[in-house]
């Protein structure tokens, strides 16, 4: 088997039980694999991070931080934008010093996505031991514990000093949980997965508090006063050291639509006039500051000063208000907490007369991420598309979503080919030499960094 037929065998495998389905198994069949492998998870030390919005970037400032450090960073995300390779990867440390004047002359840590011969290596030796598994009574893994295997073998070889895991679904039963960590983090908690989860946010905090090992340090800014009591409770039963990030001395001393600059001090450490470049999405400064909080409890001594402001202006997360060319700002909020957020970050950006591209998973509640788009932002065009998924919604349905809720202030397009609503968006906002902003889906997101990656905006 080659790499692409390695590729299409993964991604022939269910990545969903069906809908209202919950696995009760738990991650026994994973963990069988896992001991036939040898149990390269418990071979590094790790970070584990679990949320419904934030996550992705709380593990890439953790990396960042981690790498200007000096550390070499392993880190596993979801989903993957473009290449599936993007899921696995590693951050070499920043090179370079401070000068004779105090000068850091670093550059940012170097990230590599896995290879794809180390893809295929990994693949062939994780099937071996799931091959084996089945024969002894065992199952297939799923597609998110496939590559979770694959990354924890890769890790294993290349022996980096920290990895980084992020969820995938939840935290309780999600296949990352089968690590032990020297730290937790839980970010923003909001409704989401509603079918897997639970349907409330103390249901959904109850399975985002399963990452909580004992005596292991958590760390959490889930933005919710419920969620908070529930991983509060949870960390003292199991006697583990908690933070709640939100009621640290963390401020924004001054946001544009480029950047962000925040200070965030505690008795215990304090960093000044933090720069991140954002393009105005304020959220990423919650995530900035969890991740800080999430390293200072990692070490004996407060991480330096410049490692944190290096590692912050150096952050760069794919898919979270990335400017794509000139004329593109794509973001995957895709529920409705990320919504209002993406929302602020807009504002920050353009405040009329508004171009949006938008599709949505049908496994999602989007009719109140609809309204929340159609009320507060001025939109004057929006182009309808359909995700190139199993999971899709009809962009027709969707379409009489935003004219309901604009009462025929917007012009409302459906398409359902993503390549031609993407054009017909941009061809309407390049003469004008404006932006044309796409949500809803991260799937969206890396369909049109595919596009754009043959010619759209040089």
């Amino acid at each position: 088997m080659n790499y692409e037929e390695a590729v299409e065998f993964i991604e022939n495998t269910p990545k969903f039980l069906p809908k209202g389905v919950r696995n009760k198994s738990g991650n026994d069949n994973l963990s069988r694999v896992m001991e036939l492998l040898g149990n390269p998870q418990e071979r590094i030390p790790a970070v584990h991070i679990a949320g419904t919005n934030g996550k992705g970037s709380t593990a890439r400032f953790t990396m960042n931080i981690l790498a200007t450090m000096g550390y070499k960073v392993g880190i596993f995300t979801s989903p993957h934008l473009v290449r599936v390779n993007e899921r696995i990867a590693v951050a070499y440390p920043a090179s370079g010093s401070m000068d004779a004047a105090g000068t850091d002359t670093r550059s940012g840590p170097v990230i590599s996505d896995i290879t794809d011969e180390d893809f295929l290596e990994c693949f062939n030796r994780v099937m071996e031991a799931v091959e084996k598994n089945v024969r002894q009574g065992g199952s297939y893994l799923s597609y998110f514990e496939m590559l979770f295997a694959m990354a924890t073998v890769y890790f294993e070889d290349i022996m980096p000093d920290y990895v980084v895991y992020e969820t995938g679904l939840g935290g309780r039963l999600d296949a990352t949980n089968i690590i032990t960590p020297v730290a937790t983090a839980i970010t923003s908690i909001g409704l989401d997965h509603t079918a897997y989860l639970g349907n409330t946010i103390e249901k959904i905090a109850r399975e985002k508090a399963g990452i909580i090992k004992p005596g292991v340090p958590v760390v959490y800014n889930t933005g919710d006063e419920v969620a908070d009591e529930v991983i509060e409770n949870r960390a003292a039963i199991l006697g583990s050291p908690s933070i709640n990030v939100a009621k640290t001395g963390y401020i924004a001393n001054e946001i544009t639509d480029k950047t962000i600059d925040f200070s965030f001090a505690t008795g215990y450490y304090k960093y000044h006039n933090i720069i991140l470049k954002v393009a105005g999405a304020k959220y990423q400064m919650d995530n900035a500051a969890t991740a800080i909080a999430l390293c200072n409890c990692m070490f004996d001594k407060p991480v330096p000063e410049n490692c944190v402001r290096k590692a912050c202006s150096e952050f760069y997360w794919p898919g979270r208000m990335e400017r794509i060319g000139r004329h593109i700002i794509a973001d995957g909020a895709h529920n409705e907490d990320a919504v209002k957020r993406y929302i602020e970050a807009v504002k920050l950006i353009k405040k009329d007369e508004i171009t949006m591209l938008f599709a949505v998973s049908a496994d999602k509640d989007y009719e109140p991420m609809i309204k929340l788009l159609s009320q507060r932002l001025s939109l004057d065009n929006v182009i309808v598309t359909t995700l190139d998924t199993d999971r899709a919604t009809d962009a027709a349905v969707v379409s009489g979503l935003f004219e309901r809720y604009n009462k025929g202030n917007t012009v409302v397009y459906h398409n359902d080919c993503i390549k031609e609503a993407l054009w017909q968006g941009y061809n309407m906002v390049k003469e004008k030499h404006d932006i044309l902003f796409c949500v809803g889906s991260l799937y969206l997101v890396g369909s049109i960094k595919g596009i754009a990656m043959e010619g759209m905006d040089k």
